[in-house]
């Protein structure tokens, strides 16, 4: 590290890592934007100037050879999550990496231990759970007694045919790039895993879903029905009810940086609880920043995805053979 800055490079850098992450790295206090790797130089030189960084490779692999860089993000493909943080890790970098980590729990775990192994940070980029939003919500949850349900859901329309998302051999599929973010609003909601699911899928074509549906078992009877669609109209929200009311947030997921507000309904009558715009892109650098920076310090809010995994995994089995799936 550099003066106490995290050094960063980004591997894959798309339209979110574009718009989004390069921004908020260089906003961030506590890192720097170094270097951008794709699969030619000319397109890497042109995302370096977009992002303004000052160093860009034609290759992930000197990407990541690079010893002035300190952590990775992880931008590309779905189906090439799991390789490349692999080879980060064995390059001794930290990494963020987009959701999902990987489809398999058992490749997840393995890539947990190997970053354990080696001191190093993996954090899941699952940038709405640093929106300040989240945290109130989660303040606001005894206002409502008891949570026994959670409902969810993110739709959006991608009519794109080559778009990587809907593409077999690169983990293409609503369950993985929209559906897992209802299933993480309710495993943050009741702060445990579900036990057991039941899914449902629109298939696009042989294994890549353009929606899914669950109904996700926690234990005492609670539950969490979450829905996800790549081919549909926009739509976004959350209901959390509990024994004495009930809480709603219109835009957990796609919050922008404008203000947004929590409704609470009980007995005694309607609350509104105004939550300040953020850039949850921002905070969620700044953590994993921290993160790096300080290896005894709690990974929460963040995570490294694996449990997440674990159930869209069990999701997607569900999916295709219609029977309900134990999560080990």
């Amino acid at each position: 590290m550099n003066d106490g800055k995290v050094r960063w490079g980004i591997l894959g850098c798309g339209a979110i890592a574009t718009s989004a992450v390069a921004p908020a790295m260089r906003w961030s206090r506590g890192g720097e934007l170094r270097a951008v790797g794709s699969r030619t130089q000319e397109r890497a030189e042109a995302r370096a100037r977009a992002v303004e960084a000052p160093v860009a490779y034609g290759s992930y692999e000197a990407l990541l050879a690079d010893p002035e860089i300190d952590a990775i993000y992880i931008g590309v493909p779905n189906g090439e999550h799991a390789r490349w943080a692999r080879a980060a890790a064995e390059a001794g970098k930290h990494v963020l990496c987009e959701k999902s980590l990987t489809f398999s729990p058992d490749e997840a775990q393995e890539l947990r231990t190997l970053f354990a192994a080696r001191g190093l940070r993996l954090v899941e980029a699952f940038m709405v759970r640093h929106h300040p939003q989240w945290a109130r919500l989660r303040a606001l949850l005894p206002e409502i007694g008891a949570v026994d349900h959670v409902r969810a859901v993110l739709r959006a329309r991608n009519g794109v045919a080559t778009d990587h998302r809907w593409s077999p051999t690169l983990g293409g599929g609503a369950l993985f790039d929209v559906t897992c973010y209802p299933v993480n609003f309710a495993r943050f909601v009741y702060g445990a895993e579900p036990t057991r699911v039941r899914a449902t899928a629109r298939w696009k074509a042989p294994g890549v879903d353009a929606s899914t549906d669950a109904l996700l078992e926690f234990s005492d009877g609670r539950v969490a029905s979450v829905h996800g669609s790549l081919d549909g109209a926009a739509e976004e929200g959350a209901v959390v009810s509990g024994a004495k009311g009930r809480m709603t947030i219109a835009r957990p997921f796609v919050p922008g940086w404008a203000p947004t507000e929590i409704v609470v309904e009980t007995e005694a009558g309607t609350s509104v609880h105004a939550v300040a715009g953020a850039n949850h892109y921002l905070h969620m650098i700044e953590h994993a920043e921290a993160l790096v920076r300080d290896p005894k310090l709690a990974l929460a809010p963040a995570e490294d995805g694996v449990d997440n995994v674990a159930v869209l995994a069990a999701m997607s089995m569900s999916a295709r053979t219609g029977g309900s799936i134990a999560i080990r």
